[in-house]
């Protein structure tokens, strides 16, 4: 019996805040860390990344995209709304009349997103559409050669964003991404032409975030922007620069997330992109399904309002159907609903290590052991990447009786359980597994 009061703990007792469909639009909660709806429910941004939604499906196979996905617990898609200004949606229809003329938009190719954004309302989806995508590697608007951004200029720019914020108004579930994998650079003035005429024109519940170039961060290039809403961190793992990776050097997702969570200027904040699952030529863009793993719990656990998954679905090559099967994909669906059963929106990173005290492993490294403990320091949560002994302060969590167990990210299964009355330090083994989430929380109301 107290097992099943446990399990009811972790996947019942605060349904009631949370349980329910998000009411858009969402808006910033008051502390300004996360996100929240419009009857004031915190909402856990879970992203898949579904770059490539408006020109690679139609819009039936958008729908069905959408539905799988949501049915494994996403309730958001990033998207590109054009990656690079000459491409054709599935009904071959381009952005742009002209030369990539960015006054002269395609109006049949925008009505085509307008109908899929409205699809994903109907599935209380959020969808957030990055335009223009920059481009990291000699594609997209800015990172090309031709730089199809600065050839139409601020005028231009500045009156596509107008016409993008106009054309996209009467959405709730949209939130918009400027940038797109590059830091500004070059394209500065006419990018920030476009920032202006979006912002002025879109309603001010879209948000706005910056997709910049790993390792930065919206507010490494944005802080004090009136247009930015929230940030993204973008990391892949830390390792030294190599024919394979950017010139400075990638932290890991905490080490990202733990400087953002610290900046004086508060915003919610979300991991927007990191190591996908899959295959892939370039070694530091996959991962296996721990690497997945560990990036969702290492965010949250470190102060995140969210994260955004990837895969080799991105572009919806033909198998996309079978990538969305991925392991990675529905492990973060255990992910979702521990969060979802906690009032994780309280939890604070324990950056000083007051309640695990030690063996919380080596900081830059991939055995980083990360905690969060609720602001009434009832619920201590701990991700545990790599198998270890830690040891727990008790006397720093509020209680005399404490009730442990941990949680396997793998099958979403409860495991070893232990209780505690007494306000000391505890070094705690863990059990068999790969990887795991140490909870620990006091019996008493």
């Amino acid at each position: 019996m107290k097992r099943q009061w446990l399990i009811i703990f972790l996947f019942g007792l605060n349904i009631a805040l949370i349980d329910g469909q998000p009411h858009y639009p969402l808006k910033i909660s008051e502390n300004h860390r996360y996100f929240v709806d419009q009857d004031g429910k915190p909402f856990l941004y879970h992203a898949d990344t579904g770059w490539q939604i408006f020109n690679q499906l139609t819009t039936d196979e958008a729908i069905e995209y959408m539905s799988f996905r949501k049915s494994q617990g996403f309730n958001t898609i990033q998207t590109q709304l054009v990656m690079y200004p000459e491409q054709e949606n599935r009904y071959g229809q381009k952005p742009f009349h002209g030369d990539n003329d960015f006054s002269k938009p395609n109006e049949a190719y925008y009505d085509h997103v307008a109908r899929i954004i409205q699809k994903a309302d109907s599935l209380n989806l959020l969808i957030v559409m990055s335009q223009p995508w920059l481009g990291c590697c000699e594609e997209g608007f800015g990172g090309r050669p031709d730089k199809p951004i600065r050839k139409n200029g601020p005028d231009k720019n500045r009156q596509y964003g107008k016409y993008l914020g106009k054309k996209f108004e009467s959405f709730t579930n949209l939130f918009w991404i400027m940038g797109g994998d590059n830091d500004p650079k070059g394209d500065r003035e006419s990018l920030f032409a476009f920032f202006d005429g979006l912002y002025k024109s879109a309603p001010k519940h879209q948000l706005m975030t910056y997709h910049a170039s790993p390792p930065h961060s919206s507010t490494d290039m944005f802080q004090y922007a009136d247009w930015l809403g929230f940030s993204f961190i973008y990391t892949y793992w830390r390792e030294k620069p190599n024919e394979w990776t950017v010139a400075e050097l990638q932290p890991h997702v905490y080490e990202a997330a733990i400087r953002e969570w610290s900046k004086s200027d508060l915003m919610p904040f979300v991991l927007g992109e990191s190591q996908y699952e899959g295959t892939g030529k370039i070694p530091n863009d996959m991962g296996e399904p721990q690497v997945i793993r560990r990036q969702a719990y290492w965010t949250m656990l470190s102060g995140g309002a969210g994260e955004a998954y990837g895969s080799d679905l991105w572009n919806f090559p033909p198998e996309w159907r079978d990538i969305m099967k991925y392991p990675g994909a529905r492990q973060l669906g255990y992910f979702i609903k521990f969060f979802e059963s906690i009032p994780w929106w309280t939890l604070v990173p324990d950056i000083n290590h007051q309640a695990v005290v030690s063996g919380y492993g080596e900081w830059s490294e991939s055995n980083w052991v990360s905690t969060a403990v609720s602001e009434d320091k009832k619920l201590m949560v701990t991700y545990i990447p790599q198998l270890r002994s830690v040891t727990v302060d008790f006397g720093y969590l509020e209680g005399t009786n404490f009730i442990g167990n941990f949680f396997d990210p793998r099958s979403g299964k409860l495991l070893k359980e232990f209780r505690n009355d007494k306000k000391n330090v505890q070094r705690i083994a863990s059990p068999p597994g790969e990887d795991l989430l140490l909870i620990i929380h006091s019996s008493e109301p």
